[in-house]
């Protein structure tokens, strides 16, 4: 398996796009007075799994097994968690109000998303087996408060509009635009620049003296 394929698919969890989607997400529900409520629910979730990830990697590093292994526990997956939380959430709002079989095809490309994500950060060999089952468990405990507000108050959106701002997200990652490559470029051209402001003014002093 190509391994830059592999990393380019396993950006499909990058917390940091996760976090942007779940943002857009968040104001889409929070927009309309008939969706408000859930997006109090949706932010809940979201950051239950954010918090849940953060406290247990800080714990691990101190009190986890860092050695290399199979088994090593020391720092479960960003990139796992926030998927699970995050596609789950989409799927679980997506299904509501549709037929059976819509429901069961959403939660299963869903599923198998979050499969190959937790398989990939594994072939890259970034998480070991625990770390990846770790981060399942927390990102599922993160889906209940948004699966039981939608239980409680289920509304029906269009699955176009969520989908469209979503796909316009994932362009914008893949064009890799790199800020820091970005100010780093800028202050290489400043530096030049500076350097070469420097070396001509000596120039143009010393012609100035003999004239």
């Amino acid at each position: 398996m190509d391994p830059g394929l592999v990393k380019r698919f396993t950006e499909l969890g990058d917390p940091t796009l996760l976090l942007l989607a779940a943002l857009a997400m968040f104001f889409y529900l929070w927009i309309d007075n008939d969706r408000r409520q859930m997006a109090g629910a949706w932010a809940q979730s979201v950051g239950f799994c954010i918090g849940l990830i953060f406290v247990s990697k800080l714990v691990l590093h101190v009190y986890g097994r860092a050695e290399l292994g199979p088994f090593r526990l020391f720092s479960p997956s960003g990139h796992v968690a926030m998927a699970t939380t995050f596609y789950g959430n989409l799927a679980i709002l997506l299904a509501t109000g549709r037929s059976r079989s819509s429901g069961i095809a959403l939660f299963a490309g869903a599923a198998l998303l979050v499969v190959l994500l937790a398989a990939s950060r594994m072939v890259l060999r970034l998480h070991s087996l625990p770390e990846i089952a770790f981060a399942l468990t927390i990102g599922l405990a993160a889906l209940g408060p948004f699966y039981l507000a939608l239980a409680r108050h289920p509304i029906i959106i269009r699955a176009g509009q969520p989908i469209a701002l979503l796909v316009l997200l994932a362009v914008v990652r893949a064009s890799h635009i790199d800020g820091e490559a970005l100010v780093a470029h800028l202050a290489r051209n400043v530096s030049a620049t500076t350097d070469r402001s420097i070396a001509t003014t000596p120039a143009r002093t010393l012609g100035m003296n003999l004239k």
